[in-house]
């Protein structure tokens, strides 16, 4: 009796009133719109500084990526969208722009993200959008802006 009186008091005096912070857990929403396990930057985000490039857009909502290094001799970068998850060969994530397929990641340092209508990233690489299939190294979906578009 005495023991679980002890253990009551003792429980009742590490509670705390502070809800648990999950803020700085592992993937906790980053800048950016965050949805089933993904990253939506939006119009706004993308336009706000003309000179940054779609990696830096990329980079700054999300400071768990990685920049590896850089390929030869085109100089792409190397980007893991949630580590390293092969021995061999690449992590690179599968990049669609307006629905058409590239593993090419020069993509995201050649394109401005002024020029993009709507990012979205998926370290995962599951996306319930119809069309894009699941990738193991993630998945990164560039909707360029149209003209008619303000």
């Amino acid at each position: 009796m005495r023991r679980c009186l002890a253990l009551a008091l003792l429980a009742a005096g590490c509670a705390t009133t502070q809800p648990f912070d999950r803020s700085t857990e592992p993937g906790a929403p980053q800048t950016g719109t965050s949805t089933a396990g993904g990253t939506i930057i939006t119009r706004a985000a993308l336009t706000s500084d003309p000179s940054r490039t779609v990696l830096d857009v990329i980079r700054q909502a999300m400071p768990q990526v990685q920049i590896t290094g850089w390929t030869d001799p085109d100089h792409c970068p190397r980007v893991e969208l949630r580590g390293r998850d092969v021995i061999v060969g690449s992590s690179d994530p599968d990049i669609y722009v307006d629905g058409v397929h590239s593993k090419d990641t020069c993509l995201l340092t050649a394109m401005r993200a002024s020029e993009t209508g709507r990012l979205e990233v998926y370290p995962f690489g599951v996306t319930s959008r119809p069309g894009y299939p699941s990738s193991p190294h993630g998945l990164i979906l560039i909707f360029l802006a149209r003209s008619d578009s303000t």
